[in-house]
């Protein structure tokens, strides 16, 4: 087991950390919850969100989180015509689980620029895409959606706060390696360590499923980084692989 003993911490939102926490368990890890944001609803977009639906014909959820904070108010009341879509194939999944649908997802990618180049979004003028997801976020999939003739609106259902990390985790000895997500989670990492614990978390090992992560972790300052495909069973699978040939 080459994680065996190895401390790697987490830095997702803690509902979102279970599954990793226990794939990392069953290798041996000593893994950590290291929350750098949580996720909080915002009721009254989630209230409009099955009316909103209503009049769309694709409703396209941007992560696992806009499907879970989205699917309590949309079970039941999902419009028979809309179709689905997921920027990621975890988020397939999970929608696919949960509607008993065909969800539209990139095979190769994780991102929007992998959904954007599929066939199916090329010829889409004159439809109307709902695209649930949370505050803020990459504008360039609405961005290209409506150049191409298409009507885009959000449901932005939920926002990131400031999490609260164990900061003494990061004391010697230094954690094996930290596992970050998305580039929002990179950026407020390094915002919420402060001057103090810069040069820290520049020394860490990181894990990140998506190359444009790794660009902003660099961007910060780190520079041991490796980059595996977007679903927990891959960031284990890498982990394992690494510290295979790094004992």
């Amino acid at each position: 087991m080459s994680l065996a003993g190895r401390r790697i911490l987490l830095t997702r939102p803690e509902e979102q950390s279970a599954r990793l926490l226990s794939l990392l368990v069953a290798e041996g890890a000593d893994a950590r919850l290291f929350p750098v944001m949580r996720i909080a609803p915002e009721p009254a977009a989630q209230a409009r969100l099955a009316e909103a639906a209503v009049c769309a014909d694709w409703l396209v959820f941007v992560s696992p989180t806009a499907i879970d904070q989205a699917w309590p108010h949309l079970q039941g009341r999902l419009p028979v015509s809309a179709r689905l879509a997921c920027v990621g194939a975890s988020s397939a999944r999970k929608l696919a689980a949960l509607s008993g649908r065909d969800v539209l997802h990139p095979q190769d990618g994780n991102d929007s620029e992998a959904l954007l180049a599929l066939p199916e979004l090329a010829a889409i003028a004159g439809q109307r895409f709902l695209i649930v997801r949370g505050s803020g976020g990459r504008p360039l999939l609405a961005e290209t959606l409506a150049s191409r003739g298409a009507r885009v609106d959000f449901a932005e259902i939920y926002r990131r706060e400031d999490g609260e990390p164990d900061w003494s985790l990061l004391q010697p000895p230094l954690p094996d390696a930290i596992v970050v997500t998305s580039s929002e989670m990179a950026a407020q990492l390094f915002r919420l360590a402060g001057s103090a614990r810069t040069t820290t978390l520049q020394c860490l090992l990181y894990c990140v499923p998506h190359p444009r992560i790794a660009e902003q972790l660099a961007g910060l300052g780190a520079s041991r980084i490796m980059t595996t495909r977007a679903d927990d069973a891959a960031l284990v699978a890498g982990l394992r692989e690494w510290f295979s040939r790094h004992p």
